[in-house]
């Protein structure tokens, strides 16, 4: 049932609109809000605020998995599925970055992104063609990664309930200077973006990405989307200093690149997990 649930989730994600109510997120701090006026601290209303989501959902999917043959289990696993995947139209930034560098306006490319960061990156006030470049491939492929590979991942480990507490926790992480949820944030990622780095590696240069990604496993205490762009432009051979006649143009070809790159990890991963169910 889980399987069917992850894939009418996806072929219903392709259509979804990203405004709808279902998306609207403000509730989760209004909780906390909540619990911190009843005089919790918080740490504590950190915890209550993701853990009674998720305690909740559980109990009704428990509750609903041995109703009408599971297809009410399935009916709710797809929404909570819906609701945990990333909150940005992914194909509408993909062309909003590549007509910036196409007209060379690496100024608001720098702006927009800096907006939509959901990262910790700290860029410099000041930035060249090639620092936005990078900036900006950082932000696409970790965007990639916690809006649909992160997401699959803890599905697949932990059921529904893992989905949504890691959307409950990115949330959390992008909303309030909670020191604590950006530290289980950390560890959560841990083990999902190393798996996503892997993926690049062996559906792009596996020789030319083998050393970033060996070196993640060493580098315990890298950030996600270090990991990520590191082993990301290496399989896509993109170095720093590169030079071309029209960087714009060359920023607007990698941006594609990127695209190619998450494109093939997708589909490496929904065959991997086909495999996985057929075999087991």
């Amino acid at each position: 049932m889980s399987f069917l649930a992850m894939i009418i989730a996806l072929l219903i994600a392709q259509l979804r609109d990203k405004d709808s109510a279902l998306f609207h997120d403000r509730w989760l701090m209004d909780v906390d809000a909540r619990l911190r006026q009843m005089g919790l601290s918080s740490s504590v209303s950190f915890f209550c605020s993701l853990a009674l989501p998720v305690i909740g959902v559980g109990v009704v999917l428990s509750y609903l998995e041995p109703r009408l043959f599971g297809l009410l289990w399935i009916a709710l696993t797809v929404i909570i599925l819906l609701y945990s995947f990333g909150r940005v139209n992914f194909a509408a930034m993909l062309d909003r970055y590549r007509a910036y560098f196409n007209s060379g306006n690496f100024e608001s490319a720098w702006l927009d992104a800096k907006s939509e960061s959901v990262t910790e990156m700290d860029p410099a006030e000041e930035a060249s063609p090639e620092d936005v470049q990078i900036y900006v491939q950082q932000l696409l492929i970790y965007e990639g990664y916690q809006g649909w590979f992160a997401i699959l991942f803890f599905f697949l480990v932990f059921g529904p309930e893992g989905a949504l507490a890691y959307r409950l926790l990115q949330l959390y992480s992008s909303s309030a200077d909670e020191e604590l949820a950006h530290r289980l944030l950390f560890y959560a990622d841990w083990v999902p973006v190393r798996l996503v780095a892997a993926t690049f590696s062996l559906t792009g240069d596996f020789l030319a990405s083998r050393d970033k990604l060996l070196a993640s496993f060493s580098q315990t205490s890298q950030a996600a989307n270090e990991v990520l762009i590191a082993t990301a432009r290496a399989a896509l051979g993109l170095e720093r200093g590169d030079t071309a006649s029209d960087v714009g143009d060359v920023a607007a070809a990698q941006v594609n690149q990127i695209e190619a790159l998450l494109s093939r990890c997708a589909f490496f991963w929904l065959a991997s997990i086909s495999l996985i169910v057929v075999l087991f």
